[in-house]
């Protein structure tokens, strides 16, 4: 037997049968590429959800940082005020503190012929307390010295003065320090 098939429809049956068959054939393969489609989109769904859950987990985690930045933006922020508060009150019981500039003008306005004055130490009073100012020099003479601490002691805002009498040992060049103690101020 002979194995070529013989097609004995007329001309236009055969091209409607490959009309059909080519769309059967489409068919066929949009079927098969939205299958695929559906297929891969549910292989797709095990990594959008961790995507997902890794995404909240993550929002979370940097709302916790945020709250921490926070808070410890917060505290130091807190500590900084607290810094400027202590600031403020010291600088207003400043204002209650005698000058420093004020007694050591006082000091010098006083007349000191033969003294050198090598050092001036102020320590304000505090509350009750009175002012201390410590004055070191040197006094060409013993009578110089005498007449100087007599003019200090004068001050009416000097309540004491302190002269060690083993200043007075030597004749000439005396090396002293004399405490003052009172307001200070004129």
């Amino acid at each position: 037997m002979h194995d070529e098939l013989t097609n004995l429809l007329p001309l236009q049956k055969k091209r409607a049968f490959k009309r059909e068959y080519f769309l059967r054939l489409g068919v066929v393969g949009l079927l098969l590429l939205s299958a695929a489609a559906v297929f891969g989109g549910v292989l797709l769904l095990p990594s959008y959800l961790t995507f997902t859950q890794e995404r909240k987990a993550k929002e979370i985690r940097l709302a916790q940082l945020e709250a921490t930045l926070q808070n410890a933006q917060e505290r130091a922020l807190g500590e900084r005020l607290g810094q400027l508060s202590e600031d403020a009150t010291r600088l207003v019981r400043l204002e209650s503190f005698p000058s420093g500039s004020t007694a050591v003008r006082t000091i010098l306005q006083v007349s000191r012929p033969g003294i050198r004055l090598t050092r001036i130490s102020f320590t304000p009073g505090v509350s009750e307390k009175d002012s201390t100012m410590m004055l070191s020099g040197t006094a060409a003479t013993r009578d110089a010295l005498r007449q100087y601490d007599a003019a200090l002691s004068a001050l009416p805002s000097v309540t004491a003065s302190e002269l060690p009498i083993s200043t007075y040992a030597k004749e000439t060049d005396l090396e002293f320090i004399i405490t003052l103690t009172g307001s200070l101020t004129p």
